[in-house]
């Protein structure tokens, strides 16, 4: 089943572009070098399906470019990067980026057209090893069918790892279902969403959820179709799956979801981590949140970083509760194993450096033992000590 989170972005001068990409700077890494240490060679492939120019203007990087440092400077792994883009004035500063990084020694390609005319390279490319999906278009997405195939061909097996990060847009939704609810049968926004869906199932999400929003919005519809969406490609693939609200300010609907991927508990647990420092950047990058744009619990904070740190000591209460009602009713748990019911709804809001506090404050207390060390905070074993009685 896929699983929302809470921590809806904002977007305010590329706001949303710093949240995707605080993502790929702190999750393709991580994802290359858990899978790599398996793969021949070390070798993962990465794909970035609507690449544009790579680099901003400015200079600061943009997916591609992310992608590529990550390739540059990974250690247990050899990211091998295949960056796609239609637009030929983009793919042709989107091609001297690459060259850059090419001449350094790393491996990449950059490859115009269409993401989906290249998938069949890019899966034979990626055959016996690792492959991570970057598919962040400023519209609709792949369309269903095509993308379901590939989740769910012979990548569907465990090995080799698959994961997958997409753009699902909200404002297509909203654009597509006020037209339905508008009787606008030939609305060009319909076939669009038919596509990018799977069949046209969405429409009646759609307008069930509109009729049944207490603000008369397309809102509801939005969150519900994603998550429909999210639970079909998840069912289809055998993947677990996760949907992460963009919103421009806090009480704005949002522009997008981001819809993630995994096979494993374990990605689901990084993507996490990932999720929250993204939620942090975005909040610096906003600077300090006026009263209507946070919680009440947040608003009396002067600065980001107190804002942060309010959030972090709820956050770690809450982990605390969750990990408090586990151990007393399951026993000795593998953390990773139970990665939702640890995280709660804190869910790309509590850091791991954050978990890792709520499990002292529990040692300390004497509610919580480490029965089973790990290198990573993941993998840790823990269970109510014999002695403790709640």
């Amino acid at each position: 089943m896929a699983k929302g989170t809470s921590s809806g972005l904002l977007d305010e001068h590329r706001a949303q572009s710093i949240f995707k990409h605080t993502i790929l700077a702190t999750y393709v890494m991580p994802f290359a070098e858990m899978t790599g240490s398996r793969a021949p060679n070390r070798r993962v492939v990465v794909l970035d399906g609507f690449a544009g120019r790579g680099r901003y203007p400015d200079g600061s990087p943009g997916s591609a470019e992310l992608i590529l440092k990550a390739s540059a400077n990974a250690r247990r792994a050899v990211i091998e990067s295949i960056l796609v883009e239609k637009k030929p004035s983009d793919f042709a500063l989107l091609a001297e980026v690459v060259g850059e990084y090419r001449a350094a020694g790393v491996r990449a390609e950059a490859l115009p057209g269409e993401v989906l005319r290249h998938l069949p390279t890019v899966l034979e490319r990626a055959q016996a090893v690792p492959l991570f999906l970057f598919l962040d278009p400023c519209g609709a997405n792949l369309p269903y069918n095509k993308l379901a195939a590939v989740l769910a061909s012979d990548r569907q097996a465990s090995w080799p790892a698959t994961e997958a990060l997409l753009n699902f847009s909200a404002d297509l939704t909203r654009r597509a279902a006020g037209a339905l609810k508008a009787g606008l049968k030939d609305h060009d926004a319909l076939p669009v969403m038919d596509r990018t869906c799977g069949g046209p199932w969405w429409r009646q999400v759609a307008l069930d959820a509109y009729a049944s929003s207490p603000a008369g919005d397309f809102e509801t519809a939005a969150f519900r179709v994603v998550a429909e969406y999210a639970n079909r490609l998840g069912a289809a693939s055998g993947m677990h799956v996760v949907t992460v609200p963009v919103r421009r300010r806090a009480h704005h609907q949002p522009v997008y979801h981001l819809v993630f991927l995994s096979r494993r508990t374990h990605g689901v647990w990084v993507f996490a981590d990932a999720v929250a420092r993204a939620r942090q950047q975005w909040m610096r990058a906003l600077g300090p949140a006026a009263d209507d744009d946070v919680d009440a619990l947040f608003s009396f904070a002067d600065t980001v970083d107190q804002q942060i740190e309010s959030e972090q000591r709820a956050a770690e209460q809450a982990v605390v509760r969750n990990l408090r009602a586990m151990l007393v009713s399951v026993g000795p748990i593998r953390l990773v194993d139970h990665v939702w019911a640890v995280y709660g709804d804190r869910y790309g809001v509590a850091s791991e450096s954050t978990v890792r506090k709520a499990l002292r404050t529990l040692e300390r207390a004497g509610e919580l033992e480490v029965v089973g060390k790990a290198q990573q905070l993941r993998d840790f074993i823990v269970a109510a000590p014999r002695s403790f009685t709640p």
